[in-house]
């Protein structure tokens, strides 16, 4: 199977309820005193990725790439306190292999996932699928599986026919079509956007990335229109897709684009500056490489974060008007608060953004951290507030959307830490409030710091494989 090198820091690394009107206005100004982060789950054996999704049946659903290959995967649900943990499906590694973003449920109350490569136990230069499961772990289908690779470009990434490495999320359009992104693949091995029926009966491609222009020497491969789109897509309210690109364009710092839902009306909305060659970090206006999807922020306007650059070089927080293309930066990160943000930001109850960075941060001793952090920002741009800085204990490294569950509390996935030390589901309360979630490793016993006395075996993979075994016959 051809290389398949990234050319920046990727991923191969999403109920709300009615509330009191007086906790709303309060929840911006609650202090980092009495807010509180406690464990859900933590992963051992096994590596998180993505965001969460809430089931009709109240339950958490998500995934984790394999940490072997023995198996492909881990489709999991819990319950909201963690009490409950459990496989739903284990993927196998010549069905499919390694999921590295979150599901989607479906109007139709289904799972739907991207795994970044197919049945790499049997087939050579698999480039991924797209799935559906039931959220109880039956019915699991592959809807589409990539056309194999059969080439490489100058960054040594994948060619195809339709797009090679799926690592994002999948939206369901209001036509109800599931579109999505891969990282690679297309003609010219910079991308694709790609939408398919929940049958997988029909597929379409709606746009591939241009050709690398620069040389493979290049500190980020240069061509027109960007490259290597990792966010999830969003639609607009004039129906168009929109979405970025973590690398190209003419500056080769990415790109944010449109492209409707026939692959018709392809533009660029905003062209990431260049980054000098000094600097440390090197630093520019307006930020590089957005490597996470965009926020509606029902006024008119997107929302979304760069993870580079910036006016201290760890990355902005931006808007976009997509009606005149008018890109202003609200937020130039600096380590201390947070930096390198990797997931979408989303719309609070409260009318404020809120979400997370992957590094940065400030430990409870005073000094800097670099496990991530948890923040929110008014929509104009003021009222920037670190809420939490990660110290590993419960989870470090953050990706992916939060998901808001009250006026206060936000749950979401670290990818690293936990007392497993592969990463968690954390709680974040503003009033401090806590769970007692399961953090036994694995093992069918409570531990000091919370847990379950039950839990059960989210990561014992021949428990998981006879429990698999079992369902198909």
């Amino acid at each position: 199977m051809p290389t398949m090198r990234l050319t920046l820091s990727s991923p191969s690394v999403r109920l709300f309820r009615s509330l009191a009107s007086l906790t709303l206005l309060m929840a911006p100004f609650l202090t980092h005193a009495q807010s509180a982060v406690s464990t859900v789950v933590a992963f051992s054996s096994t590596d998180p990725n993505g965001g969460i999704v809430v089931g009709g049946d109240g339950g958490y659903y998500g995934t984790t790439s394999s940490s072997s290959t023995v198996t492909g995967g881990l489709i999991y649900r819990t319950s909201t306190d963690g009490t409950q943990v459990k496989t739903i499906y284990q993927l196998s590694n010549t069905e499919a292999y390694a999921p590295l973003a979150g599901l989607l449920v479906g109007s139709d109350a289904v799972l739907y996932g991207t795994t970044s490569l197919g049945a790499v136990g049997v087939e050579p230069s698999t480039a991924g699928t797209v799935f559906s499961i039931k959220t109880d772990g039956k019915g699991f289908t592959i809807l589409h599986k990539f056309a194999p690779v059969t080439a490489t470009n100058v960054n040594e990434n994948a060619i195809n026919v339709d797009g090679a490495y799926p690592e994002t999320a999948l939206i369901e359009g209001s036509d109800g079509f599931l579109y999505g992104v891969t990282r690679a693949g297309g003609p010219n091995g910079t991308g694709a956007v790609f939408k398919v029926s929940r049958d997988g009966t029909s597929f379409k491609v709606l746009q591939t990335f241009g050709a690398v222009t620069s040389d493979a020497n290049a500190a980020s491969p240069i061509n027109l229109d960007g490259a290597a789109p990792l966010g999830v897509l969003l639609q607009g309210a004039d129906g168009f897709l929109y979405g970025t690109t973590s690398v190209g364009g003419v500056n080769g710092r990415g790109t944010i684009f449109r492209v409707g839902t026939d692959g018709s009306g392809f533009q660029l909305q905003h062209v990431f500056a260049a980054l000098p060659d000094s600097g440390s970090p090197p630093s520019n206006v307006g930020g590089t490489s957005p490597v996470a999807g965009l926020t509606d922020g029902k006024d008119g306007r997107f929302y979304g974060v760069a993870s580079g650059g910036g006016a201290n070089g760890v990355g902005t927080v931006f808007s976009l008007d997509p009606v005149g293309r008018v890109f202003s930066v609200m937020h130039n990160f600096e380590e201390s608060n947070g930096d390198t943000p990797a997931g979408a930001m989303i719309l609070g109850l409260d009318t404020r953004l809120y979400g997370t960075t992957a590094a940065g941060g400030t430990t409870s001793n005073g000094s800097k951290s670099t496990l991530g952090t948890i923040f929110s920002i008014a929509r104009d741009g003021t009222g920037f507030t670190k809420l939490y800085s990660f110290e590993s204990a419960q989870g470090a490294n953050p990706r992916g959307r939060l998901l808001q569950t009250n006026a206060t509390t936000f749950i979401g996935v670290a990818t690293d830490g936990g007392r497993c030390g592969q990463g968690t589901i954390f709680q974040y309360s503003a009033t401090g409030a806590t769970v007692v979630g399961d953090t036994g490793c694995g093992q069918k016993k409570s531990n000091k710091g919370g847990g379950t006395t039950t839990p059960v075996l989210l990561l014992l993979m021949g428990t998981l494989g006879l429990a698999r075994a079992r369902r198909r016959r």
